[in-house]
């Protein structure tokens, strides 16, 4: 597989979605219409809120966050007090919520973040937790989701931060096409995490190497299957 697709810096494998600004995997994008129009017979929007990202953008929200010119929250989506953080409590803050450029599942194309277009307009979209259970204006549509996805009807799709392992902070509305991810995460390798680490303008790059086999098992290899 090209490294390239791994790290978010080529478009080779994507295909625009008809009336949006995302791109997402080629083998993907059948699955997923077939995935939103069943929503919609059971009377949901199911819309698209983030896609491809490629690896520059993935840098540049990772180094405001590490600079602290943009919030970080903690697990109850509470702003923390950026001046009162160390730089390790700085990366493993922003790793709950944010990948490391080159290590972010949206590079693949295969990965999206959904809500429901019948109760939130797409500039709304936090992408929190609280929007997905309770009285959140995605819950229902989730709860749906739940119940495609327990009887296999969820065509190829899978929540891979439905739990908390740790890692990454449970992200119901994270959605990933298994059979491309699958294939991607296989050939994922450490030496491919911290070669691309290595060679990146990432702030606070010292941090994250003394941490790396932490960051990698927690952040890349830990993560649900369907």
């Amino acid at each position: 597989m090209n490294i390239d697709i791994l790290l978010g810096k080529t478009k080779e494998h994507l295909v625009p979605l008809e009336g949006t600004k995302f791109f997402v995997h080629q083998q993907m994008l059948h699955d997923f219409l077939k995935l939103q129009q069943s929503a919609k017979k059971d009377g949901f929007d199911l819309q698209i809120a983030s896609a491809f990202r490629d690896y520059d953008r993935q840098l540049s929200i990772w180094n405001a966050k590490a600079r602290g010119e943009r919030q970080l929250l903690d697990d109850q989506e509470r702003p923390l007090d950026f001046s009162l953080l160390s730089p390790t409590q700085i990366v493993f803050a922003i790793l709950r919520w944010s990948a490391l450029p080159g290590c972010s599942r949206h590079h693949w194309g295969s990965d999206i973040d959904i809500f429901d277009g019948n109760s939130q307009n797409a500039s709304e979209v936090k992408l929190v937790p609280s929007e997905c259970i309770a009285n959140g204006p995605a819950a229902r549509l989730h709860e749906w989701l739940d119940v495609q996805l327990a009887h296999k009807k969820a065509f190829g799709f899978f929540r891979p931060y439905d739990t908390d392992q740790g890692g990454i902070s449970p992200e119901r509305w994270h959605l990933s096409y298994y059979p491309i991810s699958r294939r991607v995460i296989d050939v994922y390798t450490f030496s491919v995490f911290k070669k691309n680490i290595l060679e990146s303008e990432v702030v606070l790059k010292e941090v994250i190497l003394e941490h790396a086999d932490e960051i990698f098992q927690r952040f890349i290899m830990s993560f649900d299957l369907p």
